[in-house]
């Protein structure tokens, strides 16, 4: 054996790989949330949103959407990105990671988690994506920048925050912000049965769409916006999202997640 295959044969500590002793040793925790959790503390002062204390933001949605390499291919080429409702920033981030060009990526939000997102990746002054703290319903003079100019959506757990014509209001505004060609892609609580659903923790009514009653509520944004959409939807299990069944007991049984590729043609 040659002296630099010896060498090489020593880079890893035996220790390491012993299966039958790895959780006897001294330096093994069975909980590290200390050091997970600041993060979402902080982002729970702002806001009680379900996503926020159920971790899920850690869990970034884009690298599973069925769209996300032509996502990367189209943003490497110059294409606009806007992520409405972007939290902490982590999809955003997912593309950044993956050579996606920054400067045409922009984020709104209702109230700013973006601080909350530094401290998270501790990435203040590399990650430059465009932040604005903005109600997406509004008719803010910085959205009229954007009106028109998003070649790529993303729109992950937004729609399912209303019943169904608060749904209807904020999809026709999500219109505003495309045109022809515009991908819209997401995800949100969708069911096996269509339907209005009420959390009676907190006493508010949503429509939890299945594929059929997310495609209806697509053909009447395209008929009172006079807009065509391709949509193809899919329900997922929880393990799809890498989510864990057992935290999402405080739904309905049958709920899921619907997910989603809308793409612009008229």
């Amino acid at each position: 054996m040659s002296e630099a295959k010896q060498d090489q044969e020593f880079l890893e500590p035996e220790y390491a790989k012993n299966e039958q002793k790895k959780h006897e040793y001294p330096w093994y925790l069975e909980n590290i949330e200390k050091y997970l959790t600041p993060e979402r503390k902080q982002a729970w002062a702002i806001r009680a949103y379900p996503c926020t204390d159920l971790g899920v933001w850690l869990v970034p949605f884009i690298v599973r959407s069925e769209a996300c390499q032509d996502i990367l291919s189209r943003l490497k080429a110059g294409d606009l990105f806007l992520d409405i409702g972007c939290h902490l920033g982590s999809d955003s981030r997912c593309l950044a990671f993956s050579s996606a060009p920054i400067f045409h990526t922009y984020g709104i939000d209702i109230v700013s988690h973006w601080d909350v997102g530094y401290n998270l990746y501790c990435d203040r002054g590399l990650f430059e994506a465009h932040f604005s703290e903005v109600d997406m319903l509004s008719d803010d003079g910085g959205l009229k920048l954007l009106e028109g100019n998003a070649d790529v959506i993303n729109l992950c757990a937004i729609l399912h925050q209303w019943d169904w014509n608060g749904q209807i209001r904020a999809a026709k505004r999500v219109v505003d912000f495309s045109k022809v060609g515009t991908m819209v892609v997401g995800y949100q609580i969708g069911g096996l049965k269509g339907r209005e659903v009420e959390t009676a923790a907190v006493g508010v009514k949503n429509f939890k769409h299945d594929v059929e009653t997310w495609k209806k509520l697509r053909e009447k944004i395209s008929s009172e916006t006079s807009t065509e959409w391709e949509v193809k939807a899919w329900l997922r299990d929880w393990d799809y999202l890498g989510w864990d069944q057992a935290d999402m007991r405080w739904l309905p049984p049958d709920a899921r997640v619907l997910d989603f590729v809308l793409t612009r043609s008229k």
